[in-house]
């Protein structure tokens, strides 16, 4: 019977893919298929290892979007097109996709979708299936590739708790974060404050930080005594902030600059706006580069 509606599905996956050109059938057979779960405190994995293809993953990193990855077993030159589709099981007589999101090659041996990857793994807790649609350049050469949402349920179950425990920023979000401050501000905006918590949940899950630089910043109008004592009280505000979050206070140190250090041109009003700042700088242990000023 499952060859049947293989083979159904095989003729199908022809017409839609490849119009008359052969599309080769890559999938595992329902009775073999095997999602596996992997994560940690900001990565999150849910695996099938494709049998005569290779690995598919569904990857979530903090502060990321939803990634589906393609990884072949041997790596490919370039691929022609690459579209990522959500369909009915080979059960359903008249079976119905939909079509998601087109792929990018990042490397010979990946190719990765960004777009609409929520919307595939809701489908496929639903029951239904994906599939890849791959055309290699160097031969034209279509290959479908179907992903059953067979077993799916524990390792997803695990797979959906990893990434609502996520923070909402990666490393590369948290480490160097500029805030901007009005003509007159001196304490964090309420949107500022949803950033700072943000960074906050980063730095108490991230063990290997060392040290947060807080350094404030103002632009020359007033007495440069007067600038520096500003830029502390906005470099205090954001550190106080970031203690009553949660922050070891031991990790901050705060830096006062006045005017000494524009990032722009002082005599237009846009290049103040863009003066007045206050800079957080997360620094990890082994990383003790304390020189750069922002």
């Amino acid at each position: 019977m499952l060859i049947s509606f293989l083979k159904k599905y095989t003729f199908l996956f022809i017409a839609l893919a490849a119009g008359s050109v052969e599309a080769k059938l890559v999938s595992t057979p329902m009775d073999l298929v095997e999602w596996k779960y992997q994560g940690d405190k900001f990565h999150c994995s849910l695996n099938q290892q494709v049998d005569n293809f290779g690995q598919v993953s569904f990857i979530a990193d903090a502060g990321e979007n939803l990634t589906l990855k393609v990884k072949p077993m041997r790596p490919v030159v370039k691929f022609q097109s690459a579209g990522l589709y959500l369909q009915d099981g080979p059960w359903v007589v008249t079976p119905k996709q939909t079509s998601l999101s087109p792929g990018k090659q990042v490397s010979p041996s990946e190719v990765r979708f960004t777009q609409a990857v929520d919307a595939l793994l809701d489908g496929m807790t639903a029951g239904q299936w994906a599939r890849v649609a791959m055309i290699y350049q160097n031969n034209n050469t279509p290959v479908d590739l179907l992903l059953s949402s067979v077993n799916m349920a524990p390792a997803l179950a695990d797979f959906t708790l990893c990434r609502s425990r996520l923070p909402a920023m990666s490393y590369k979000q948290a480490r160097d974060l500029v805030f901007q401050f009005d003509l007159g501000q001196r304490t964090v905006s309420t949107k500022q404050k949803e950033t700072l918590l943000n960074l906050a949940e980063y730095i108490r899950l991230d063990t290997s930080v060392s040290k947060v630089l807080i350094d404030g910043h103002t632009d020359n109008v007033g007495s440069r005594l007067g600038n520096v004592q500003v830029s502390k009280v906005r470099a205090d505000d954001v550190a106080s902030f970031l203690r009553e979050a949660g922050v070891k206070d031991g990790l901050i140190q705060i830096r006062a600059h006045g005017s000494r250090y524009p990032i722009a041109n002082n005599e237009t009003v846009k290049g103040q706006a863009l003066n007045r700042r206050v800079t957080v700088r997360v620094m990890r242990a082994g990383n003790n580069d304390e020189s750069r000023v922002q």
